[in-house]
């Protein structure tokens, strides 16, 4: 009886050293070529990132200058992206569903260009769109080229182009830890691609000091740490925001999604065009009260702040947050380029507000949660929105946003404004 014992013994021993084992030439093979790929990576899409936010900028403040341009710039915009998607349909929209449908595929340099233009345009003038769509689309095409030079067969491409997706979405949200996190987890809803978190981290390091070094080192939001508190008797309030958070959600994904379907009904060169016909209305009605700033919030975001230092009236907040998912629905819905993430945190940072206002509640500490939950519950990515959140704003409330963020994310489980993403990974 003793010696089956000890061999099985022996056995297990044998099997924990050899878990022991280095393996040298996958180390190697790290840091001699993986290691170099995403920091030349890095470097790349920062230096495109800086490129595209100083173009963004530029032309808003050409555009703020002359009242007229800026009525009739949307027109343009949807004429432009018309012409540009006629020959080139990949361009058109956020860009996640197309990365994440063809993740194995780099686009033209000719789209990559296009891209550039007409997410500038939509970027610099009233459309209320997030740079995280155009960011995700250029980014894995940069470092899916940039793979061939290193020769990278030992790594798939569709991480190759979740890395790329991940550095420059780090740039130009400055959260290089919440970027990289948010491409890893954006693929899946209720999985996360972990093998490729040290190339993508790197790749998002880099990418972020580069593109720090030419547009400045400062955080999105401008907060005094010290205004926030929180305690237990938070938490049901926290978590009844997530309630409310999430029944917005659910409208906002589902009219943006309608918006979509609308729109398909015509040619693909009509598409933006009509989008935009249908969100210029609801941009005038912002244009003539804008004293939040959001029809700038896509350069500058300094309306995050702003909500979340000032009490708005609840009237004002709510009329708000209808005409923010109603320009974001029809115009990145019909194919103007831009994201959702944006439009996302300032819907959850007015939510928050309003709950601020009527439970008499910490005001950032509720915007901050508002913001969280709402983008987990629309991206279908919790541990990104906490820490995007974190490094926007600069602060360390782990605990206080998980609440709303967890509530949010299970009551819209099932819905998801990416189609493309996948409901877990595949086992093998």
């Amino acid at each position: 009886m003793l010696l089956p014992n000890l061999k099985e013994k022996i056995n297990i021993c044998r099997n924990l050293l050899n878990c022991t084992n280095f393996n040298w030439i996958q180390i190697l093979s790290y840091i001699l070529k993986r290691v170099p790929y995403s920091v030349t990576s890095g470097i790349a899409i920062g230096l495109v990132a800086a490129l595209f936010d100083f173009s963004v900028v530029k032309l808003n403040s050409i555009l703020v200058s002359n009242t007229l341009y800026i009525k009739a710039f949307p027109i343009v915009v949807a004429f432009i992206t018309g012409l540009f998607v006629y020959k080139d349909p990949a361009i058109a929209g956020a860009g996640i569903n197309y990365v994440l449908n063809n993740l194995r595929e780099a686009v033209p340099i000719v789209s990559l260009i296009k891209k550039f233009i007409i997410s500038v345009l939509a970027l610099s003038g009233e459309f209320i769109a997030g740079r995280e769509g155009p960011s995700f689309f250029m980014g894995s095409s940069i470092a899916l080229y940039i793979s061939r030079f290193f020769k990278m067969a030992d790594i798939k491409k569709e991480d190759i182009a979740l890395i790329g997706a991940g550095a420059f979405t780090s740039a130009l949200l400055k959260a290089p830890l919440g970027g990289a996190i948010f491409a890893l987890e954006i693929r899946y809803v209720s999985d996360m691609e972990y093998e490729s978190f040290p190339d993508v981290l790197i790749a998002s390091i880099f990418s972020y000091l580069t593109y720090s070094y030419f547009r400045g080192i400062h955080s999105l939001m401008n907060l005094n740490t010290a205004d926030i508190s929180w305690g237990l008797k938070s938490i049901p309030i926290l978590m009844f925001t997530g309630i409310v958070v999430a029944l917005v959600a659910y409208l906002f994904i589902n009219l943006f999604h309608f918006s979509n379907c609308f729109v398909n009904f015509n040619k693909p060169f009509l598409r933006p065009i009509v989008g935009t016909f249908l969100a210029l209305p609801f941009i005038i009605l912002l244009l003539t009260n804008d004293t939040l700033g959001l029809l700038s919030v896509s350069v500058n975001y300094k309306a995050l702040t702003t909500i979340a230092v000032s009490h708005i009236n609840v009237v004002y907040s709510s009329i708000d947050v209808i005409l923010i998912m109603a320009i974001t629905s029809f115009a990145i819905g019909s194919g103007i380029s831009g994201g959702v993430i944006l439009p996302s945190l300032i819907i959850g940072a007015l939510l928050g507000n309003i709950m601020s206002t009527v439970f008499s509640q910490n005001l950032p500490l509720l915007v901050l949660s508002g913001m969280a939950a709402f983008l987990a519950a629309v991206a279908k990515t919790p541990l990104a929105a906490i820490v995007l959140i974190l490094e926007m704003s600069q602060t360390d409330l782990i605990i206080p946003l998980t609440p709303s963020v967890i509530v949010s994310y299970i009551l819209t489980y099932g819905v998801n404004i990416y189609q493309s993403q996948k409901t877990c990974r595949l086992k093998v």
